[in-house]
């Protein structure tokens, strides 16, 4: 029990370091912290556009070369919510330094989200381990690998021009089965919520390929998409939407897993002498009372993301029948019904894993003579 265990710490840990000089290799430029110290209006400049702002901002800054100098900028507000940063005294920035001259330029490139991402952070671990104790902590190093994983593996080898579909499928599927016997331990139980999660996982993975080829989805809806396309990357676009999918639905889906498997063998050590039909369907009548909120979870986080484009439509008085045509809408409806089928064929197939697991032998030769 223990062995597992450690052997997982110490991969967790390399991929960490792994991660971090991946990192350090993949910068191209520098940003420093800084604090705002001034904030000083500038009279309009002749031949201005009408509704500009020009500031001059005095930051000092926090981090750097230069740290603990005080310097100037001149920032500019165009008046549009979106591309403008609004910054007020005492308030943390960002900045981006310019190298290539005699001295370094200094620019305002964002606020300093750092601190309250760290707190929420920090408060969702902190609860995690109090009330998840022991499989609390589990939990978290399991995340961090897995995020660790995604950055260091799945994002370089779709980059390199791998196929999405089977290098998430492969890792996310190898990743879960470590994860969850690191979490639980090698028993029954595990290896029912393995089968469970990479059964569901398969399922949403195929469904995706097979819908989305035939609705001609490309991949390319998303600003991102295409700013990728622009480059020099051999990226499969389709392949990779499949691939968010499954990522998307991944979680849910191991959730499932996990809680069927954990009641099932619960109900089988308060009745050690159930049989396999009576277990199994003990186990389907649970999966029915997670697949709605299960569902409603994963289908109303892709909605709640997508409500600017839905209230976009709805104020440009668009059909709702060329809104579900649209290539964009398209791809978040494959993405909501392949994740949620995903997630509702894993209960059957952990429900039987764990009836054939846990049912003596003796009890299912009995049931099959009857």
């Amino acid at each position: 029990m223990k062995k597992p265990a450690g052997i997982m710490i110490v991969l967790l840990l390399m991929l960490v370091f792994a991660a971090a000089g991946s990192a350090q290799e993949a910068e191209t430029y520098s940003t420093y912290e800084g604090r705002v110290l001034t904030v000083e209006i500038l009279e309009p400049q002749p031949f201005a556009e009408e509704g500009w702002e020009n500031q001059l901002v005095t930051v000092k800054l926090l981090s750097g070369p230069d740290k603990g100098r005080e310097v100037q900028i001149l920032h500019t507000l165009t008046g549009h919510p979106y591309f403008d940063l609004r910054v007020r005294e005492g308030q943390r920035v960002i900045l981006q330094a310019d190298e290539s001259g005699p001295a370094i330029d200094y620019f305002l490139a964002d606020l300093a989200r750092t601190r309250p991402l760290l707190a929420i952070t920090a408060l969702f671990i902190l609860l995690v381990m109090l009330i998840g104790g022991r499989q609390g902590v589990k939990a978290i190093l399991s995340l961090v690998g897995m995020g660790v994983v995604i950055v260091t593996m799945i994002l370089p080898l779709i980059l390199r021009g791998f196929n999405p579909i089977v290098v998430t499928v492969g890792l996310c599927s190898l990743l879960t089965g470590l994860f969850i016997l690191f979490v639980t331990g090698p028993t029954k139980k595990t290896a029912a919520a393995i089968a469970g999660t990479v059964g569901g996982l398969l399922a949403a993975g195929l469904l995706a390929l097979a819908v989305g080829k035939a609705s001609f989805l490309t991949g390319l809806s998303s600003g991102e998409a295409q700013m990728l396309s622009f480059m020099d990357t051999p990226i499969d676009f389709q392949g990779l939407l499949f691939s968010g999918i499954i990522v998307g639905a991944l979680g849910a889906i191991l959730d499932v897993g996990i809680s069927i498997a954990s009641a099932m063998e619960q109900i089988k050590e308060a009745d050690p002498e159930t049989d396999f039909t009576t277990l199994f369907t003990r186990g389907i009548l649970v999966g029915r009372d997670m697949i709605a909120t299960m569902s409603n979870t994963l289908i109303l986080a892709y909605v709640g993301s997508s409500l600017p484009l839905l209230l976009l439509f709805q104020v440009s008085s668009t059909s709702w029948k060329e809104v579900f045509n649209l290539d964009m809408v398209a791809s978040e409806v494959v993405r909501a019904m392949a994740g949620s089928i995903g997630l509702t064929l894993a209960i059957p197939i952990t429900a039987l894993v764990s009836a054939f697991l846990f049912v003596h032998a003796e009890h299912k030769s009995k049931h099959l003579s009857h």
